[in-house]
């Protein structure tokens, strides 16, 4: 498994007393690449606090086709925030994009261990709102950049939630996430690969080059950056 990172902000962000409340319930796990964790609608057995995993969130269509990438979940986020809100199920597909470990709790917990009057919910609704800013962007995004920005924004949102400078992810598979013609798509990964900005290994794509990386993408990522850092500073 990649090099993990220490801990989950949202967890870090929890009083000394709600962490307490899970401990025994907290269990550490390796994710598996294209794992699905939750799918729209069934109900959701446990929440997951990413530690050196990405998840990928994305609304799907009735067909089974995905539809569109919703956000990306890594050790600043959440995944299967519903439980934490009273709720059973949520609207989206959760999958494993790149594989690490996380801190998985029990929705069951959740019972023994009510969350009315803790920091829970006050934190949880502090993560939703860097989750819904991210959202809003990638829909501006998908609007009004390019496929070749949108490619080097992406990247650098996956670098900043996962440890060390490599995913195991091909980008000319990241299509179907970027909602970005193939051809394009291809295109847009030569360059970087040309310009020494990345290096693409099978099922591996090193970063060389953040700085450039930033240069060559859209603004969207700044914004969303520093939505998530507001709400959850980078954990030491």
């Amino acid at each position: 498994m990649p090099a993990e990172h220490p801990t989950n902000r949202v967890l870090a962000a929890l009083s000394r007393a709600d962490l307490l409340q899970w401990q025994s319930h907290l269990e550490r796990v390796d994710l598996d690449a294209h794992r699905t964790l939750q799918t729209p609608g069934a109900p959701i057995e446990f929440v997951h606090f990413p530690l050196g995993a990405l998840v990928g969130l994305v609304r799907v269509e009735e067909r089974g086709a995905v539809q569109a990438q919703v956000a990306l979940v890594g050790n600043d986020g959440v995944v299967g925030l519903a439980p934490l809100l009273g709720v059973g199920a949520e609207r989206v597909r959760a999958v494993v994009l790149h594989p690490g470990s996380a801190w998985r709790l029990p929705t069951a917990a959740l019972q023994s261990h009510p969350i009315e009057g803790s920091t829970v919910l006050h934190v949880v609704f502090r993560y939703l709102q860097a989750l819904n800013a991210q959202i809003a962007q990638n829909a501006v995004c998908r609007l009004h950049h390019t496929v070749a920005q949108r490619l080097c924004r992406w990247l650098l949102d996956a670098f900043d939630r996962v440890p060390g400078e490599a995913l195991h992810i091909d980008l000319v598979a990241l299509g179907e996430w970027l909602q970005a013609d193939a051809q394009a798509l291809r295109q847009a990964a030569d360059q970087l690969v040309d310009a020494g900005v990345v290096e693409c290994q099978p099922g591996r794509t090193l970063l060389r080059d953040r700085a450039a990386l930033a240069q060559r993408a859209c603004g969207c990522h700044a914004v969303v950056k520093s939505q998530v850092e507001q709400m959850f500073p980078p954990v030491a």
